[in-house]
């Protein structure tokens, strides 16, 4: 129930976007209606105090269907750290949803955890020293999902979250015309990404040092760039 709950309400957003971005107005005031309601509906039915959890479920916690909440915006700030210590105990996601349990925390403010999970997660995928790609399940062959493919495009998530949140950069209108870099570096002291967009690369580095953070961005011709 929660995790069907939450792609439905990230398909909601997504619609809201589109129908902006087409100047459907009429659309965006519905959709908006539908997503505020939704909201309410989603916290009174789901939200125990603690975390999400659907009523007459006994299982153990999911960390997936929290990332959701969080990812989706259902979940609020004020619930983040009840939602952390959730993060910090349940380990239930596949290498797939991994990612969206990664992205949450990064919009949870708590880049270092999030480099943990990534390294406790992925560490004994990337000791295989037999394979260079990444696993549909957490092992290969017997520890996989039921025998799940070694060459598994979804599961490379944490590949997508460093560019875009670890070096923060993000799209704030289509096709990168206007974007923002806004790292959040964690326990690191050193990153660079290169992200390409129709305009060119969008090339950043950065280096972290206590309380000091040197950005360096190329912005291609054509954009405008927001650096925090």
């Amino acid at each position: 129930g929660v995790l069907t709950n939450s792609w439905y309400y990230l398909a909601l957003k997504a619609e809201k976007s589109f129908a902006g971005m087409l100047g459907k107005t009429a659309d965006v005031e519905h959709l908006d209606a539908m997503m505020k309601s939704f909201q309410s509906c989603f916290n009174t039915k789901y939200w125990t105090g603690t975390c999400y959890r659907s009523p007459g479920y006994n299982g153990e916690t999911d960390d997936r269907a929290q990332a959701l909440a969080v990812v989706s915006g259902l979940a609020s700030a004020e619930k983040y750290p009840a939602l952390l210590q959730v993060f910090k105990k349940e380990y239930h996601a596949s290498p797939y949803m991994e990612k969206y349990v990664l992205e949450a925390l990064f919009k949870m403010g708590e880049p270092s955890f999030a480099l943990q999970r990534i390294k406790s997660r992925y560490g004994k995928m990337m000791g295989y020293k037999e394979y260079t790609t990444l696993f549909e399940g957490w092992g290969a062959g017997v520890d996989g999902f039921g025998g799940g493919t070694i060459n598994h495009a979804w599961s490379g998530g944490p590949l997508t979250i460093l560019s875009q949140k670890l070096c923060g950069v993000e799209p704030t209108s289509p096709a990168f015309k206007t974007f923002r870099v806004a790292p959040q570096m964690g326990t690191l002291t050193d990153a660079s990404a290169t992200v390409p967009s129709i305009y060119g690369d969008i090339k950043v580095a950065i280096s972290q040092k206590g309380k000091a953070m040197s950005i360096h961005v190329d912005v291609p011709d054509g954009t405008t760039a927001e650096v925090v």
